[in-house]
């Protein structure tokens, strides 16, 4: 099961706002875990929602966001767009899938205040000129008369095109150096997950915390909230989808957390920083939002379970 779990979910008028909020600073004094527990969801549950534990309630407003997403023509921006973003869909083809640099590059999107379109992909209807020009690789982003694969290269694209509100400015590290530290992330999480023998399970587990204990020490040293020092980069927004998957897939398949509400966190910086990155209005659009249940189910597909 999905550990309990608390983040703002800024949502259209019609849905429910939830407000958490996390420490600022990685060496502050983390909130204590009784007054987290305390703080209400919405300004007060309803009746029915008194008895629901906290990961009850946020699997109930996750799936207010994604019926949302579901409604016929939810993607469409019109005919005018320079931005097409053709990524994974999820098993019927109404949402976003669970690829994780897929959100990545939503989420450097949604930072930017761009206006595009989300093409939600399955095998069935990937385009032609897609598997034909580009090897079928996903996401794949369209830029007026650019075509870009490998959400790392769409980002700095992004960047270079639209170069206002920069999320490449240097801090104590460069997001460029942030990211060559923290490369062996998803693989050491990968290995993890797809991991069926239970006697290697210790050692892939020890690789893990390894990386999140890396990530620990580089917000250690750096004097701002984010990664790379005080301002949010790509780094931040590279990483966090990565976390999530993290945070959700340990949990169901290995029965263990990484990021703890109802208890003393193991690597204070990082749990912290975590949850501000949790807050995020981009993380929480539901343009771009991947609930859990996609990503187990997804993660579930990989290790042949179905």
């Amino acid at each position: 099961m999905i550990a309990n779990f608390i983040f703002v979910c800024v949502i259209a008028a019609s849905c429910v706002h939830v407000a958490y909020m996390f420490t600022a600073f990685a060496g502050v004094k983390t909130m204590p875990r009784t007054s987290i527990a305390a703080l209400r969801m919405g300004g007060g549950r309803s009746k029915e929602e008194v008895g629901l534990s906290k990961r009850q309630m946020f699997q109930k407003l996750k799936t207010t966001l994604n019926t949302e997403a579901k409604a016929a023509g939810f993607f469409d921006v019109g005919d005018k767009i320079d931005i097409e973003l053709y990524c994974k869909a999820n098993k019927d083809g109404t949402q976003v899938g669970d690829c994780p640099f897929a959100q990545f590059v939503q989420l450097v999107l949604l930072k930017k205040g761009l206006n595009y379109a989300v093409k939600p992909t399955m095998p069935s209807n990937k385009p032609a000129w897609i598997t034909e020009s580009h090897g079928g690789k996903l996401p794949l982003l369209v830029h007026k008369d650019t075509v870009i694969t490998e959400s790392l290269k769409i980002a700095e694209h992004i960047e270079k095109a639209y170069p206002y509100s920069s999320l490449t400015r240097q801090g104590a590290y460069s997001y460029q150096e942030v990211l060559e530290k923290t490369n062996n992330l998803f693989p050491a999480l990968k290995a993890l997950i797809l991991n069926k023998d239970a006697a290697k399970d210790a050692d892939l587990l020890a690789a893990l915390n390894a990386e999140l204990d890396i990530i620990d020490g580089i917000v250690r040293s750096t004097p701002g909230q984010y990664i790379a020092g005080i301002e949010l980069t790509l780094a931040d927004l590279y990483l966090l989808p990565l976390l999530f998957h993290a945070f959700v897939a340990v949990d169901h398949f290995k029965g263990i957390e990484i990021y703890h509400i109802d208890g003393e966190p193991v690597r204070p910086a990082f749990e912290n920083y975590f949850g501000r990155l949790l807050d995020l209005e981009e993380f929480n659009n539901k343009k771009a939002y991947v609930n859990a249940d996609s990503i187990i189910n997804g993660w579930k597909i990989a290790r042949g379970d179905i």
